[in-house]
């Protein structure tokens, strides 16, 4: 009887032991594969921003941003739409469009989480917030004349998260007298 008592004992011993086990490893297993998915979206999210990098990095890109950013001037809606709108101004206008557009999109990726806003901030804080400054007027005026109240909110949700975490980026009025400044010097 204290054979029998004996076994069913270690035999009790031997089953909880093998649960404790079986759960240890399931823990370490949902450990790992939890690892592996934030590997994998680090790695899809990497992939995302370097294909855009393709695209900011081109020289059409950089002239199309230049232009926007530094060059177009104006004083009111009517009067971009004069020397820039669609009808006037084609090529000037497919600039304008071209990186607002490109900037509206990669703030839809980083609204729904697809990039991770501190990548953007690394690689493009400056520019978003140059061209940001430079735009606003415009697209408070189409969004206050009702032809477009939406334009390019997810451009502005991006230079919102982006000065969030960069504060301290010079305002494009500095920018522009330096620019200035520097280009009187030369000449």
């Amino acid at each position: 009887m204290v054979e029998s008592e004996l076994v069913q004992l270690v035999f009790g011993f031997v089953t909880t032991a093998s649960v404790v086990f079986g759960v240890a490893m399931g823990l370490m297993q949902l450990r790992d594969m939890k690892r592996t998915r934030e590997t994998e979206l680090e790695t899809r999210q990497a992939q995302l921003l370097m294909q855009l990098y393709s695209i900011y990095d081109t020289r059409d890109f950089l002239e199309d941003y230049g232009k926007t950013s530094y060059v177009m001037e104006y004083t009111d809606l009517a009067d971009w739409n004069k020397k820039y709108g669609p009808i006037n101004n084609l090529r000037d206008y497919a600039s304008w469009a071209r990186v607002g557009r490109f900037f509206d999109g990669v703030g839809i990726l980083v609204k729904k989480g697809l990039i991770d806003p501190s990548l953007v901030t690394e690689l493009m804080r400056e520019v978003i917030i140059y061209n940001w400054e430079r735009v606003k007027p415009w697209v408070t005026e189409q969004r206050s004349v009702g032809s477009n109240p939406h334009v390019w909110e997810n451009y502005e949700y991006l230079y919102g998260e982006i000065r969030k975490r960069t504060p301290e980026t010079a305002p494009l009025e500095r920018i522009m007298t330096a620019l200035k400044e520097t280009s009187q010097k030369e000449q």
